[in-house]
């Protein structure tokens, strides 16, 4: 019959501190103070992947952010400012990630050069599926909506590339869910079919 061996003191604090480090840097986002980490996070902590692997985009994910970056910069001109790259945006009690944001150019140009998390509302932000570890990603989008929505953001649309529908939700209106191929209302009547935005060079 085995003898069980506790850990060192010193390995157990090391393993406790490593687990610490990860667990920040798997952070996706904070709400209501506490974390929302990346999904398949557990993995990492068991050590069967490395963080890049559940915090890296897929190559259809990034090529979408590119393209709506885009068409965003080519149609809105100077008037506003496009943003990538899961911008962190502050909100009460935590703060979100964005993956693209579209800011009013006078709202942030004293902020272009800013190393910190942004707290002014952009007027849309564009999210590409969940990303997130959650029970329930319904849940998951209505909350994360809804944080931006009373922020002060004016738009939010989620666009799901496994089922090819896009959700769409407005200040003050309620929530529309269209098809792929529907025209997406985005800013100042500005819309967006995303087979178009896809079959584009």
């Amino acid at each position: 019959m085995g003898v069980a061996v506790a850990e060192k003191p010193e390995v157990a604090e090391e393993k406790d501190k490593r687990r610490e480090r990860l667990l920040k840097l798997l952070t996706y986002e904070v709400v209501d103070g506490r974390p929302i980490y990346y999904r398949g996070y557990k993995d990492v902590l068991e050590g069967k992947k490395q963080p890049e692997e559940v915090m890296g985009a897929s190559f259809f994910h990034a090529d979408l952010v590119g393209a709506l970056v885009w068409f965003l910069r080519d149609r809105l001109g100077g008037k506003y400012r496009v943003v990538a790259g899961e911008l962190g945006y502050l909100i009460e009690g935590g703060w979100r990630n964005l993956d693209v944001a579209v800011f009013r150019y006078e709202d942030v140009k004293d902020k272009l050069e800013s190393e910190n998390y942004i707290d002014v509302p952009p007027v849309l932000v564009v999210e590409i599926n969940v990303r997130a570890e959650v029970e329930s990603e319904m849940e998951y989008v209505l909350r994360k909506s809804g944080d931006l929505l009373n922020s002060g953001v004016e738009r939010v649309v989620w666009i799901f590339t496994g089922p090819r529908k896009v959700m769409v939700f407005e200040r003050g209106k309620g929530g529309l869910i269209l098809d792929w191929e529907d025209e997406i209302p985005l800013v100042e009547g500005l819309g967006l079919r995303l087979p178009d935005l896809l079959k584009r060079p």
